[in-house]
Order: structure tokens, then C-alpha cells, then sequence
């Protein structure tokens, strides 16, 4: 069964994510805009489900997380494997909950949920930042459990699910706004020109928060 898909932003290509712990890469037609019925590759290597997939035609490179705690790098064109990211230490204490790709620099981010080192049964969300080339640059815990994260440009946006709304820069993790809602965060998508954000709740409901400044996300 498929857990996870995503696209590249020029339309062409296609990844699936499977809990039989395989990625599938799809190329969709430019005429019809459709799947093509064969699959272009497909990737092995992790030993769980795989949770969350990104990609990137710019950079060729296709990115999977996994409930197993590791992430696997693939070219996107060939299906060649690259490396093994491990992020935590065991990484069969983290699951991999979010993956992308910063269009502006290639960097890598990662959202994962460990168990709580002061509360048992409690679970905590770390988020991490790699180069294109795997270099870990930084590691950040957050105060809430992730449940939403958009990334693009220079910018990310974290939702959790006590309503925590952050938005960070792509090149260094750092905080440029947070905001405290008053439920959990669900999803969290962006409109073209980068001044709204649109925010649905675990309270049924869909908020629009706007800049009246300069945009969230340049784009």
C-alpha cells in the first residue's frame, strides 16, 4: 500500500512511498499529464515502511525517509543509490516523519519523532538540516510534536500539533516568525505570491494568515 507521494515541481516525474518499503519513480506524460503505465524505477534499500518521499529534477536527486529512522538518497533520472542518512543515534528510536528538498540551495530537511528523554511514553520532534552532499549542519528540538511541514525557497513552515506555527530559513534552521494557534495543525500550504498562508486545524476549521509586509516564502 502507498503512505506517501510526491512530485517535482516541473510535473514531470512522480515518487511513491510503500509500506512494503519500496520507492516507486513514475515519469507523467507532458501531453496528457498522466502516469505512464510503466515505472521508471524502482528504489530498494529500506527495511520498514517508507514514510515520506521528496524530489528534485534540478538536482536529479530523490530523497525517502522511513519508519526505521534512516533516509536513503537515489539519483532520479537512473534510480543510482547515493548515500545513507542516519540522523539519530539509534536510528530505530527515530521514525522519519517529513523530507524536503530546498529548491534555492539543495539542502535537505528532515522532521523525525523520538521518544521523550525525560517523559516516558511521551514523544519529541527534532528537526535536522543536511547539505545536498550529506553533511549534517545543524540539529534543533522542537517544543512541539511536527505535524505539518512546508518547505520552499529559502523558507519552511513547521506546524505541531498543540497549534505551534513556525517559519524557519531553509539555510541555517533559524526562526523568523512563531505563532501559537489554538488547536493542532493538520496541514499548511501557501498561496503563489507567498503572503498567505493557509492552515487547517484539528478543530475542523481553515485559517488564512496574511503578511501585509514583505512574504512568508519568497518565491
Amino acid at each position: 500500500a502507498v503512505v506517501s507521494t510526491q512530485s517535482t515541481g516541473d510535473g514531470q516525474y512522480l515518487a511513491t512511498g510503500a509500506k512494503d518499503t519500496t520507492v516507486v519513480l513514475w515519469k507523467i506524460s507532458k501531453k496528457t499529464g498522466a502516469v505512464k503505465p510503466h515505472p521508471l524505477a524502482i528504489l530498494y534499500g529500506h527495511n520498514s515502511e517508507v514514510t515520506c518521499v521528496a524530489l528534485s529534477a534540478e538536482l536529479d536527486l530523490v530523497v525517502s525517509g522511513s519508519r526505521e529512522g534512516v533516509l536513503l538518497l537515489h539519483t532520479l533520472k537512473m534510480g543510482t543509490y547515493v548515500r545513507t542518512l542516519r540522523p539519530h543515534n539509534p536510528p530505530s528510536a527515530m521514525i522519519v516523519t517529513f523530507v524536503g528538498i530546498a529548491g534555492t540551495t539543495g539542502n535537505i530537511i528532515v522532521t523525525g519523532n523520538v521518544p521523550s528523554s525525560t517523559t516516558k511514553g511521551l514523544l519529541h520532534s527534532v528537526l535536522y538540516l543536511y547539505t545536498v552532499n550529506g553533511k549534517l549542519v545543524k540539529r534543533v528540538k522542537l517544543e512541539d510534536v511536527t505535524t505539518a511541514v512546508y518547505v520552499e525557497g529559502d523558507r519552511m513552515v513547521v506546524g505541531g500539533v498543540s497549534g505551534s506555527l513556525e517559519i524557519r530559513c531553509t539555510n541555517s534552521l533559524a526562526t523568523k516568525h512563531k505563532l501559537r494557534l489554538k488547536s493542532g495543525v493538520i496541514s499548511i500550504s501557501i498561496d503563489p505570491r507567498g503572503q498567505h498562508l493557509f492552515v487547517t486545524t484539528s478543530d475542523g476549521k481553515m485559517l488564512i494568515i496574511t503578511s501585509t509586509a514583505k512574504p512568508f516564502i519568497k518565491k
